[in-house]
Order: C-alpha cells, then sequence, then structure tokens
C-alpha cells in the first residue's frame, strides 16, 4: 500500500494498534468479534484525526457493507438498523462518511483492480472463518440474488424508505 500511495503522491500513515489483544481480553469464546473491534477502530480514527486536525473520515463502506449489516442486526441483534452513510461522532468533533454507499463490492473491486489500487483485505483472523454470521449472511445474499438479481438494490432502497409507522417500535406508534 505504500508504494501505491507513494506513486500517487498521497501520503500514508500505518498506525499499530493493540486492538486485538485487547480484544481477547474482553470476549468470551465464541461471542463474534465485530461489533467492539469496529468501535475500537473508529476510536483510533478519532484519535489520528484529531492529531492531523481532520474532522471528516471517509470510510470504504460498500453498498454490501449496509445491507449486510442491516440483515445481522435484523437476524441476530433483534434491531432494524444498518450504518448510517454519515455519522457524527458522540463528543460532535468528528464526521464519518460512507461515500460507497451505492456501490456495490464486485464494482468497487473491479475499479481498484483497473486503476492499479492495491486491494487490502481484512488482517483479522476471524474474518475469513465461513462460521461467522456475516459470511452466513453473505452466502444467503448470494442464493437469493440467484432467483432475484435486483436484491441488493431493493434492499439499500428500503434503507432509505423506512415506514416508521408500520413497524412495531412504541416511539413511533400514532395517537
Amino acid at each position: 500500500i505504500t508504494s501505491a500511495c507513494a506513486e500517487r503522491c498521497w501520503e500514508c500513515h500505518i498506525e499499530h494498534t493493540t486492538i486485538g489483544a485487547v480484544m481477547d481480553d474482553l470476549l468470551d469464546d465464541g461471542d463474534t468479534p465485530c461489533s467492539l473491534c469496529a468501535r475500537l477502530r473508529r476510536g483510533v480514527l478519532y484519535r489520528l484525526a484529531a492529531a492531523h486536525g481532520a474532522t471528516k473520515i471517509a470510510l470504504g463502506h460498500h453498498l454490501d457493507d449496509f445491507i449486510e449489516t442491516a440483515l445481522l442486526n435484523l437476524f441476530f441483534q433483534g434491531s432494524l438498523k444498518a450504518m448510517p452513510a454519515r455519522l457524527v461522532s458522540d463528543n460532535q468533533q468528528h464526521i464519518v462518511i460512507r461515500p460507497l454507499v451505492y456501490v456495490g463490492e464486485a464494482e468497487a473491486r473491479a475499479y481498484a483492480q483497473e486503476a492499479g489500487l492495491p486491494i487490502i483485505g481484512c488482517c483479522c483472523s476471524a474474518c475469513g472463518e465461513l462460521s461467522l454470521m456475516r459470511q452466513r449472511v453473505k452466502r444467503l445474499i448470494t442464493e437469493l440474488e440467484i432467483e432475484h438479481p435486483d436484491i441488493k438494490q431493493s434492499m439499500i432502497s428500503a434503507l432509505g424508505r423506512v415506514v416508521p409507522s408500520h413497524l412495531l417500535d412504541r416511539r413511533f406508534a400514532a395517537g
């Protein structure tokens, strides 16, 4: 990655953390590490952004990440939510944006390859395990796409067309 950045005259900073060790201490066997890891990584990004005087942080989450997260939350967390395309940090100091929300993973990967950009996989040992819930959801969507090729577009559209009055959340119930 450093050579790809240097070729384009982009500044590159790689931050080494102890997130893995912290997670090993905090998680019980069988716990899914993704949510905790994401929060810890975001904390590191906030700290680095502040050190560099940045107030916006752009992340590479794409359409597939949004719909997979929505299904993970629905199936396994009992909540109807995805991730926001724009998130203001709790302390109001940073804005996280996800500009690839409407770009599919395959399209992003194809662009990166065509542009000669490196494709960097997650270095987490747990990410590649097919038994993880995200991998199961990924397989489910792939299977559904065989019969319904536009299912991802339908799902991402649904995340932008919520009808709260038709849900069971009492906070949105009419009078």
